[in-house]
Protein backbone atom coordinates (compact mmCIF):
# COMPACT_ATOMS: atom_id res chain seq x y z
CA UNK A 1 0.00 0.00 0.00
CA UNK A 2 1.40 3.41 -1.01
CA UNK A 3 1.22 5.97 1.80
CA UNK A 4 3.12 8.83 0.13
CA UNK A 5 3.03 9.39 -3.62
CA UNK A 6 5.94 10.76 -5.70
CA UNK A 7 5.77 14.55 -6.01
CA UNK A 8 6.54 16.85 -8.93
CA UNK A 9 10.08 18.25 -8.95
CA UNK A 10 11.32 21.56 -10.37
CA UNK A 11 15.04 22.09 -10.87
CA UNK A 12 17.49 24.14 -12.90
CA UNK A 13 19.31 22.47 -15.76
CA UNK A 14 22.32 20.58 -14.48
CA UNK A 15 20.83 19.89 -11.06
CA UNK A 16 19.65 16.51 -9.81
CA UNK A 17 15.98 15.70 -9.22
CA UNK A 18 14.98 13.01 -6.75
CA UNK A 19 11.58 11.31 -6.59
CA UNK A 20 10.50 9.08 -3.73
CA UNK A 21 7.65 6.87 -2.66
CA UNK A 22 6.60 5.51 0.71
CA UNK A 23 4.84 2.15 0.83
CA UNK A 24 3.99 -0.50 3.40
CA UNK A 25 2.93 -4.10 3.04
CA UNK A 26 -0.77 -4.80 3.34
CA UNK A 27 -2.00 -6.44 6.55
CA UNK A 28 -2.55 -9.77 4.80
CA UNK A 29 0.82 -9.91 3.05
CA UNK A 30 4.26 -10.86 4.22
CA UNK A 31 7.68 -10.35 2.71
CA UNK A 32 9.61 -7.33 1.48
CA UNK A 33 8.54 -4.83 -1.13
CA UNK A 34 10.46 -4.18 -4.33
CA UNK A 35 10.34 -1.21 -6.68
CA UNK A 36 10.60 -0.43 -10.36
CA UNK A 37 10.56 3.16 -11.59
CA UNK A 38 9.16 3.88 -15.02
CA UNK A 39 9.16 6.81 -17.43
CA UNK A 40 6.49 7.74 -19.96
CA UNK A 41 7.78 7.67 -23.55
CA UNK A 42 4.68 9.22 -25.06
CA UNK A 43 2.77 6.00 -25.60
CA UNK A 44 3.72 3.61 -22.81
CA UNK A 45 5.42 3.32 -19.44
CA UNK A 46 8.98 2.02 -19.79
CA UNK A 47 11.15 0.63 -17.02
CA UNK A 48 14.13 2.76 -16.05
CA UNK A 49 17.18 0.52 -15.91
CA UNK A 50 18.62 0.17 -12.42
CA UNK A 51 15.91 2.28 -10.75
CA UNK A 52 14.77 -0.31 -8.21
CA UNK A 53 14.65 1.44 -4.84
CA UNK A 54 12.09 3.64 -3.12
CA UNK A 55 13.93 6.71 -4.40
CA UNK A 56 14.91 7.58 -7.95
CA UNK A 57 17.27 10.36 -9.03
CA UNK A 58 17.53 11.97 -12.43
CA UNK A 59 21.11 13.22 -12.47
CA UNK A 60 22.45 16.27 -14.29
CA UNK A 61 19.07 17.20 -15.74
CA UNK A 62 18.73 18.84 -19.15
CA UNK A 63 16.07 21.11 -20.61
CA UNK A 64 15.13 18.30 -23.02
CA UNK A 65 13.83 16.37 -19.98
CA UNK A 66 11.37 19.13 -19.07
CA UNK A 67 7.86 17.72 -18.39
CA UNK A 68 9.07 14.10 -18.34
CA UNK A 69 6.76 11.93 -16.24
CA UNK A 70 7.77 9.17 -13.84
CA UNK A 71 5.97 6.64 -11.69
CA UNK A 72 6.98 3.64 -9.64
CA UNK A 73 5.58 0.13 -9.40
CA UNK A 74 5.57 -1.20 -5.87
CA UNK A 75 5.77 -4.97 -6.01
CA UNK A 76 4.56 -7.07 -3.09
CA UNK A 77 4.31 -10.79 -2.63
CA UNK A 78 0.85 -10.96 -4.17
CA UNK A 79 0.13 -7.64 -5.82
CA UNK A 80 1.77 -4.86 -7.80
CA UNK A 81 0.60 -1.30 -7.29
CA UNK A 82 1.47 1.62 -9.56
CA UNK A 83 1.96 5.05 -8.02
CA UNK A 84 0.57 8.29 -9.32
CA UNK A 85 2.87 9.87 -11.86
CA UNK A 86 5.10 12.82 -11.02
CA UNK A 87 6.40 15.40 -13.48
CA UNK A 88 9.93 16.73 -13.80
CA UNK A 89 10.22 20.42 -14.65
CA UNK A 90 13.64 21.61 -15.81
CA UNK A 91 14.17 25.35 -16.10
CA UNK A 92 16.94 26.63 -18.35
CA UNK A 93 19.89 28.47 -16.87
CA UNK A 94 20.09 32.02 -18.21
CA UNK A 95 23.03 33.19 -20.24
CA UNK A 96 24.36 36.70 -19.76
CA UNK A 97 26.70 38.70 -21.97
CA UNK A 98 28.52 41.94 -21.20
CA UNK A 99 28.66 44.96 -23.47
CA UNK A 100 30.47 48.29 -23.06
CA UNK A 101 29.79 51.79 -24.35
CA UNK A 102 33.44 52.14 -25.45
CA UNK A 103 36.30 49.64 -25.71
CA UNK A 104 37.30 48.66 -22.15
CA UNK A 105 40.95 49.72 -22.59
CA UNK A 106 40.76 53.32 -21.40
CA UNK A 107 42.77 56.48 -20.81
CA UNK A 108 42.53 58.64 -17.67
CA UNK A 109 40.28 61.01 -19.62
CA UNK A 110 37.77 58.24 -20.36
CA UNK A 111 35.24 56.12 -18.48
CA UNK A 112 33.50 52.91 -19.44
CA UNK A 113 30.09 51.54 -18.47
CA UNK A 114 29.39 47.80 -18.55
CA UNK A 115 25.89 46.52 -19.32
CA UNK A 116 24.66 42.98 -18.62
CA UNK A 117 22.33 41.49 -21.24
CA UNK A 118 20.58 38.33 -19.94
CA UNK A 119 18.71 35.80 -22.05
CA UNK A 120 15.78 35.79 -19.60
CA UNK A 121 14.33 39.08 -18.36
CA UNK A 122 13.12 40.04 -14.90
CA UNK A 123 15.93 38.72 -12.71
CA UNK A 124 18.53 40.14 -10.34
CA UNK A 125 22.20 41.02 -10.70
CA UNK A 126 25.35 40.83 -8.60
CA UNK A 127 28.57 42.27 -9.96
CA UNK A 128 32.05 41.04 -9.07
CA UNK A 129 35.47 42.64 -9.43
CA UNK A 130 38.44 40.28 -9.37
CA UNK A 131 36.11 37.53 -8.05
CA UNK A 132 34.94 39.64 -5.07
CA UNK A 133 31.32 40.77 -4.86
CA UNK A 134 30.91 44.54 -5.19
CA UNK A 135 28.69 45.81 -2.38
CA UNK A 136 25.51 47.41 -3.70
CA UNK A 137 26.30 46.60 -7.35
CA UNK A 138 22.95 45.01 -8.23
CA UNK A 139 21.86 46.94 -11.33
CA UNK A 140 22.01 45.85 -14.99
CA UNK A 141 24.78 48.42 -15.56
CA UNK A 142 28.05 49.05 -13.75
CA UNK A 143 29.95 52.28 -14.02
CA UNK A 144 31.17 54.67 -15.07
CA UNK A 145 34.54 53.01 -14.42
CA UNK A 146 37.82 54.90 -14.72
CA UNK A 147 41.46 53.84 -14.74
CA UNK A 148 41.23 53.76 -10.94
CA UNK A 149 38.84 50.82 -11.36
CA UNK A 150 41.06 48.63 -13.56
CA UNK A 151 40.30 44.94 -13.02
CA UNK A 152 38.30 41.92 -14.19
CA UNK A 153 34.52 42.18 -13.98
CA UNK A 154 31.70 39.68 -14.27
CA UNK A 155 28.08 39.43 -13.23
CA UNK A 156 26.00 36.62 -11.75
CA UNK A 157 22.42 36.85 -12.98
CA UNK A 158 19.53 35.10 -11.22
CA UNK A 159 16.42 34.55 -13.35
CA UNK A 160 12.90 34.70 -11.85
CA UNK A 161 12.98 30.88 -11.72
CA UNK A 162 15.97 31.02 -9.35
CA UNK A 163 18.33 29.61 -11.96
CA UNK A 164 21.61 31.47 -12.38
CA UNK A 165 24.05 32.32 -15.12
CA UNK A 166 27.52 33.84 -14.90
CA UNK A 167 29.02 36.03 -17.58
CA UNK A 168 32.53 35.67 -18.90
CA UNK A 169 35.08 38.00 -17.33
CA UNK A 170 35.54 41.40 -18.93
CA UNK A 171 38.88 43.11 -18.34
CA UNK A 172 38.94 46.87 -17.87
CA UNK A 173 42.53 47.91 -18.59
CA UNK A 174 44.61 51.02 -19.00
CA UNK A 175 45.37 51.98 -22.57
CA UNK A 176 49.07 52.66 -23.06
CA UNK A 177 49.84 56.33 -23.63
CA UNK A 178 53.02 58.44 -23.56
CA UNK A 179 51.09 61.34 -22.03
CA UNK A 180 51.49 62.58 -18.48
CA UNK A 181 48.06 63.59 -17.18
CA UNK A 182 47.84 66.45 -14.66
CA UNK A 183 44.67 67.82 -13.12
CA UNK A 184 43.60 70.36 -12.24
CA UNK A 185 45.78 72.52 -14.42
CA UNK A 186 46.10 75.46 -13.66
CA UNK A 187 46.22 74.84 -9.89
CA UNK A 188 47.41 76.32 -6.60
CA UNK A 189 50.27 73.87 -6.17
CA UNK A 190 48.13 70.88 -5.28
CA UNK A 191 47.31 68.48 -8.11
CA UNK A 192 47.08 64.85 -9.20
CA UNK A 193 49.19 63.15 -11.85
CA UNK A 194 48.61 59.92 -13.75
CA UNK A 195 50.77 58.13 -16.29
CA UNK A 196 50.95 54.73 -17.93
CA UNK A 197 53.53 52.47 -16.33
CA UNK A 198 53.97 48.92 -15.12
CA UNK A 199 52.48 48.18 -11.72
CA UNK A 200 54.75 47.61 -8.73
CA UNK A 201 57.56 49.82 -10.00
CA UNK A 202 59.16 52.64 -8.03
CA UNK A 203 59.08 55.91 -9.97
CA UNK A 204 60.45 59.36 -9.21
CA UNK A 205 58.31 62.47 -9.54
CA UNK A 206 60.14 65.78 -9.91
CA UNK A 207 58.97 69.36 -10.29
CA UNK A 208 61.09 72.26 -11.58
CA UNK A 209 60.37 75.97 -11.61
CA UNK A 210 60.70 78.14 -14.69
CA UNK A 211 64.39 78.74 -13.92
CA UNK A 212 65.17 75.02 -13.85
CA UNK A 213 65.52 74.74 -10.08
CA UNK A 214 64.08 71.53 -8.61
CA UNK A 215 61.39 72.36 -6.07
CA UNK A 216 59.96 68.89 -5.44
CA UNK A 217 61.00 65.22 -5.58
CA UNK A 218 59.22 62.11 -4.40
CA UNK A 219 59.52 58.37 -4.95
CA UNK A 220 56.27 56.45 -5.43
CA UNK A 221 55.47 52.74 -5.85
CA UNK A 222 52.89 52.34 -8.60
CA UNK A 223 50.11 49.81 -8.00
CA UNK A 224 48.20 49.93 -11.30
CA UNK A 225 49.12 51.20 -14.78
CA UNK A 226 47.55 54.59 -14.01
CA UNK A 227 48.27 55.14 -10.34
CA UNK A 228 46.84 58.35 -8.86
CA UNK A 229 49.67 60.36 -7.31
CA UNK A 230 48.73 63.37 -5.20
CA UNK A 231 51.26 66.21 -5.33
CA UNK A 232 51.43 69.13 -2.87
CA UNK A 233 54.07 71.74 -3.68
CA UNK A 234 53.02 74.09 -0.90
CA UNK A 235 54.12 72.08 2.14
CA UNK A 236 53.78 75.12 4.35
CA UNK A 237 55.50 77.48 1.92
CA UNK A 238 54.31 80.16 -0.45
CA UNK A 239 54.78 79.31 -4.11
CA UNK A 240 55.54 81.86 -6.76
CA UNK A 241 52.91 81.97 -9.46
CA UNK A 242 54.18 80.83 -12.81
CA UNK A 243 55.04 77.90 -15.02
CA UNK A 244 56.44 74.67 -13.56
CA UNK A 245 57.58 71.46 -15.22
CA UNK A 246 56.56 68.03 -13.88
CA UNK A 247 58.48 64.98 -15.00
CA UNK A 248 58.41 61.31 -14.00
CA UNK A 249 61.32 58.86 -14.19
CA UNK A 250 61.05 55.07 -14.10
CA UNK A 251 63.16 52.89 -11.80
CA UNK A 252 65.97 52.95 -14.35
CA UNK A 253 66.05 56.74 -14.55
CA UNK A 254 64.36 56.92 -17.95
CA UNK A 255 61.78 59.63 -18.44
CA UNK A 256 58.21 58.34 -18.56
CA UNK A 257 56.63 61.70 -19.30
CA UNK A 258 56.75 65.44 -18.73
CA UNK A 259 54.10 68.15 -18.49
CA UNK A 260 53.99 71.88 -18.04
CA UNK A 261 51.67 73.22 -15.34
CA UNK A 262 50.60 76.67 -14.28
CA UNK A 263 50.54 77.55 -10.58
CA UNK A 264 48.66 80.63 -9.45
CA UNK A 265 48.18 82.23 -6.05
Amino acid sequence: MITAQPQNRTVCAGQNATFSVTAVTSPNANGPLSYQWQSWNGSAWVNVSGATSSTFTVSNTTVSQNTNSYRVQVIGLCTTVSSAHATLYVNPNPTVTLTTNIPPAILPTQSVTITAVPSIAGGTYQWFKNSVAIAGATNPTLGPLTVADIGNYRVVYTAPTGCTGTSADLAVTGLASPNLYVYPNPNRGQFTIQFYNQANEEVTVRVFDSKGAQVYQRKVLTTIPYTNIQIDLTNGRILTSGVYIVDVLDSGGRQIGTRRIIVYQ
